[in-house]
């Protein structure tokens, strides 16, 4: 296959600008031998009109010779006037002005400006034909008297200088840059995986791999020469500096490493790279370009997309399960009529926190609730507004209780209340205030109390259930004394409660 190479690329657009600088000297009259030219067009012009004025004069028609000077004049800008003399001396014919463009013409002798035709007529000469034309083109715009082949050396000079420097400007783009490069240092370079690109200190492309190539779908000839920015890079918005790492590299001399570089591929999406960057510094540590290095990392961020839309899912499959599990812990801690904890969340919480308490000697208090006479209420109004009563003192609790506090439903219509860090004191007043609440409460018009027991952990209980059972001893002792009361435990009210029993 015949290949044309940069040199013969060259040597044929200087000769094409070479001819193209001569053609415009011909055109501005500058070319050699553009006076004979003019000559030679001047004498068949005026040859023609001799014979013209020939013909006029034979068949003695003076409004026709007349009328072939003024036309004459009229259609050639180079004729500035024309007329016919006899042998005599004297005008024939004329136009305007002939005697004032004439008064230089030499006698019996033509000149490029001045010329004379005969007119013969039956072999004799009737009269002469006389022609005024403008001045030769050097002669009607002189330049300080430089003859004309100068003024062509002058022009073909300057204009070639400055035609000749504007292209090989942008023909020595296109020279094989490539040859710079040892034949082993290229073979090296297309064993690698990575793409590289080395580029000079105008980042102008002088080399790039077989991996690259493969990568851009470009071939090297239409690499080479153009610049490294100018083929659809965008820097990864992400990334803290949006400069392509060569030309940071070539301004400041320093090593670029892991910059995230992107490539438009059109229907096939984009190419991402990870791109790294190093100066070629001369002798003298002047920089003279820069080798960069293409690794791509398309397919890994495809796999990291991939596995990042997994976690996501799993992350939201995981939420949903741990939604699910909170929900089904809150229906398994949860007493469904009246919101509360339910009595085995009652103890799973209690022992921990008593033996926690316990253990650092800090209060802990229990509160044991009971709506009196809750059996009447059912038999007198039904099951359903039993419930609504239930629920009703269930909220009285959870309203005077603190935050910190646990109200759990016992079994019932009983309650029990936990109460960290509260002295045996202040749970009797939260007590009494729960009571106060209940007993002030109508629900579908019925009107209830509640008779409470409270205890501490001072009292003596060494476990929870003892706590609990003390606690339910005093609601007891308020149930047996009057009901609608608070009552807090003491020592030998175990005895007492079983003697009003028997």
């Amino acid at each position: 296959m015949f290949t044309i190479t940069p040199a013969v690329r060259l040597s044929v657009g200087l000769v094409i600008l070479t001819v193209s600088l001569l053609i415009l000297a011909q055109a501005i009259g500058l070319a050699p031998g553009a006076e004979r030219q003019q000559l030679d067009v001047r004498k068949r012009l005026a040859e023609t009109l001799a014979s013209q004025v020939s013909v006029a004069i034979m068949r003695g028609d003076e409004l026709l010779l007349q009328y072939l000077l003024e036309s004459s004049v009229e259609r050639n800008p180079e004729i500035l006037s024309v007329a016919v003399r006899h042998n005599n001396g004297n005008l024939v014919a004329k136009t305007n002005a002939h005697e004032k463009f004439w008064a230089d013409a030499k006698e019996h002798e033509s000149t490029p400006t001045h010329i004379r035709f005969p007119v013969m007529t039956n072999g004799a000469k009737r009269a002469e034909f006389e022609i005024s034309f403008e001045p030769l083109l050097h002669d009607r715009h002189p330049v300080f008297g430089v003859p004309t082949f100068v003024l062509l050396i002058i022009f073909i000079s300057l204009s070639g200088f400055v035609g000749f420097w504007f292209y090989i400007k942008r023909a020595l783009k296109h020279l094989d840059p490539s040859a710079v490069v040892p034949a082993r240092v290229r073979n090296a370079l297309n064993i690698l995986a990575e793409g590289v690109l080395i580029l000079d200190r105008r980042e102008q492309i002088v080399l790039a791999n077989t991996a690259l190539l493969e990568n851009l779908r470009r071939t090297e000839e239409f690499l080479l020469g153009k610049k490294a920015s100018n083929l659809g890079w965008f820097v990864d918005p992400k990334s803290v500096d949006n400069e392509y790492p060569w030309m940071r590299a070539i301004a400041e001399g320093i090593k670029q490493t892991g910059v995230r570089v992107l490539l438009p591929m059109g229907d096939d999406g984009e190419k991402i790279f990870h791109v790294n960057a190093v100066p070629i510094l001369d002798a003298k540590g002047a920089i003279q370009g820069t080798i960069a290095v293409f690794e791509d990392i398309t397919e890994l961020e495809g796999k990291n997309r991939l596995l990042e839309d997994m976690v996501q899912q799993l992350a939201a499959s995981q939420a949903a399960i741990e939604t699910k599990n909170k929900e089904l812990t809150y229906l398994a801690t949860r007493d469904p009529l009246t919101n509360c904890f339910n009595r085995r969340a009652l103890y799973e919480h209690l022992n921990g926190k008593f033996d926690g308490a316990r253990a650092s000697d800090a209060e802990f208090s229990c509160i044991m609730a009971d709506i009196d006479f809750f059996k009447k209420v059912n038999d007198t109004y039904g099951h359903a507004v039993g419930d609504e009563v239930i629920k009703m003192a269930a909220n009285s609790l959870r309203e005077v209780v603190r935050d910190m506090d646990m109200v759990a439903r016992f079994g019932g219509e009983e309650f029990c209340v936990i109460l960290p860090g509260a002295p045996i004191e202040q749970a009797q007043m939260i007590a009494e205030r729960c009571r106060e609440k209940i007993a002030s409460q109508v629900t579908n018009g019925v009107s209830v109390t509640g008779s409470f027991g409270v205890t501490s952990m001072r009292m003596g209980a060494i476990s929870s259930s003892q706590l609990i059972q003390q606690a339910d001893e005093a609601l007891y002792y308020s149930k047996q004394h009057g009901r609608n009361q608070v009552t807090r435990w003491a020592p030998g009210m175990e005895s007492l409660i079983a003697e009003t029993q028997h």
